[in-house]
Parts: structure tokens; C-alpha cells; sequence
């Protein structure tokens, strides 16, 4: 699975420094380069920055809902500030429960590399 990003830049927000660690290496792993924030605010700021330039993100990876501010608040900033990514919402829970607005696919940690690979093959 190594390289087939094609070392794509992933934006991941976790507040909990565990799962952080765990899935930046999960998608480190899989070849992605990957930027860990810990909340919101972080995640929005390197967002805003690098929009429209050869270093902006391909996708934002949300861990949690748990941070405060929650990733709702986030995707409705993000939209706001006319940044458009893709964002994956990765939860143990069942992720059709996941309600958020905006373009949000909502995944489980095992399936968090292989939705990745999906939004690479529909570019």
C-alpha cells in the first residue's frame, strides 16, 4: 500500500495525542504526508493558509468529534471561508450515525486509507 498516495498532504485534527499518533502512522503508512493538529482552530489556520497553493492539503482527516470546537464548528468554517476539501470523519461508532453538514464521509479507522484512495481515483 506504501506510495500509492502519491505522497499526497493529509490535514489530520485530533485532539487526543494517542489516537493522533496512531493514525498519523496508519496514513504515513499508506504513503501520505501528514500534518497532526490537535484542535480546530489549528486545523482552520493551516487550511485558510495554504488554499490555493502547491501545498495545500488533499484531504482533512477528523478523528473525533470530541475537540472543542467540535468538527462541526470546523466544516461550517471551512465552507465559510471557501476552502473546499474533502473531509473523512473517522469514528469507531457506527459512521452512519455521524451528522455533520457539508462534504463529510464518514468512516471507520480500518476504512480510513481506502476512502482516501477513493477520493484519489475521483479526481
Amino acid at each position: 500500500m506504501t506510495g500509492e498516495s502519491g505522497g499526497r498532504r493529509i490535514l489530520l485534527v485530533e485532539c487526543d495525542g494517542e489516537k493522533r499518533k496512531s493514525l498519523g502512522f496508519v496514513l504515513r503508512l499508506a504513503g501520505y504526508r501528514v500534518t497532526p493538529v490537535r484542535t480546530s482552530y489549528e486545523a482552520l489556520d493551516w487550511v485558510v493558509k495554504r488554499q490555493g497553493t502547491p501545498e495545500r492539503f488533499f484531504a482533512l482527516v477528523l478523528g473525533s468529534l470530541t475537540c472543542t470546537p467540535d468538527g462541526a464548528w470546523l466544516v461550517g468554517r471551512l465552507g465559510r471561508s471557501g476552502a473546499a476539501l474533502p473531509i473523512l470523519l473517522v469514528s469507531d461508532a457506527d459512521p452512519s450515525a455521524a451528522e455533520m453538514a457539508g462534504p463529510v464521509v464518514a468512516c471507520r479507522p480500518e476504512e480510513v486509507t481506502r476512502h482516501l484512495e477513493l477520493l484519489a481515483d475521483n479526481e
